[in-house]
């Protein structure tokens, strides 16, 4: 891949982003919500990375996230992860939690990154290390280490999905909750609609090839249960959801997800402040960085100018470019013909 020919400049850092309430004890005044990096929701992951893996992932960034870059090893209390857990519907064993911590350590991401002039690849484990004991499992302690590499994309998100902790625990299903996580990642912004290509779409999902090949089979076991669900807590997600199915001819095409957060969430982010023991300022909106918000259309159109790159990366790369200068008057535009140059230098070689 051709490098970049873009000036060195000194970076600003990311905005910084916070946790909110406490992941120990559902509060609806204050929910316990997380930012989740997107790379670890929708992009390359490999691994045994189910369902209730996601929920223990989520927990666990939670409720260490003032020890992420302090310390190396964090330790909780096996039975009193299950017991959150427990009272949300889950296991009364608390021997999954041993289980899942290793399908953690087993599971890998890549995402991209920008320092300066490169463009870097990143790779690593969900957990590089997870211990417990032997012969007590069940009341002993659990062990866990972060990847360092990772831990700047978990506490310094480009792009990032505001989940609510507990929401998404009570959550059932096979899909349910990489469905949440994806519509989350797009509640805050000011329109806040996806529109997916289905096969993307089963892509994030983690549908396997040849499985649930047909649009109604698709659209009952995979899409209807989850957005059940949140359609009948829109408290407890903090938003509603309306599907349409878009076709080509006969065949379904696209899926479009229309949002509609709840008026009790907007009062409630307009009070949410940063936690005392933080200096961080209040939750910002995803994808909000420079004050520009790019419509869901745009990544489409971004990724048919420039097939042979990660949009998300060269989205980090535009915004990182257009810092310093004049707004652009149609940053929509702005941003797909960035990418059409970066495709037509790659091509020049």
């Amino acid at each position: 891949m051709a490098k970049s020919k873009l000036k060195s400049k000194t970076l600003s850092p990311p905005i910084p982003v916070q946790i909110t309430g406490n992941a120990w004890e559902p509060t609806p005044d204050n929910p316990a919500t997380l930012p989740l990096a997107m790379p670890v929701i929708i992009m390359s992951i490999d691994g045994p990375y189910t369902e209730r893996d996601r929920k223990l992932y989520a927990f666990l960034v939670h409720a260490v996230w003032d020890e992420l870059g302090e310390k190396r090893i964090h330790e909780l209390p096996v039975w009193r992860i299950n017991k959150v857990f427990r009272e949300l519907g889950g296991h009364d064993s608390p021997n999954w939690i041993w289980d899942s911590a290793m399908n953690l350590a087993q599971t890998s991401i890549k995402w991209k990154q920008i320092e300066g002039e490169d463009r870097l690849v990143g790779f690593a484990h969900l957990l590089s290390y997870a211990a417990t004991h032997e012969e007590a499992r069940a009341d002993g302690v659990l062990r866990f280490e972060f990847p360092a590499g990772l831990i700047p994309v978990l506490k310094e998100p480009r792009r990032f999905a505001r989940l609510r902790i507990h929401f998404l625990m009570a959550l059932s299903g096979k899909y349910a909750v990489t469905l949440y996580e994806i519509l989350e990642s797009v509640a805050n912004l000011r329109n806040p609609v996806l529109e997916i290509e289905l096969t993307k779409l089963r892509e994030w999902l983690k549908v396997p090839e040849g499985k649930i090949d047909r649009y109604v089979d698709f659209k009952r076991f995979v899409l209807e249960p989850g957005i059940k669900q949140i359609n009948a807590n829109p408290e407890g997600a903090g938003f509603s959801v309306r599907m349409e199915a878009l076709k080509h001819g006969k065949a379904v095409e696209r899926i479009r997800f229309t949002l509609q957060k709840l008026e009790t969430r907007v009062s409630l982010e307009q009070q949410l402040k940063p936690r005392p023991e933080s200096s961080a300022p209040p939750p910002v909106e995803p994808m909000s960085s420079f004050g520009i918000l790019l419509g869901t259309r745009t990544y489409e159109k971004a990724k048919k100018a420039a097939p042979d790159f990660d949009i998300y990366g060269l989205e980090a790369e535009w915004r990182d470019w257009i810092q310093g200068k004049p707004r652009p008057n149609d940053p929509d535009a702005a941003f797909v013909g960035f990418c059409r140059k970066r495709q037509r230098r790659l091509a020049a070689g």
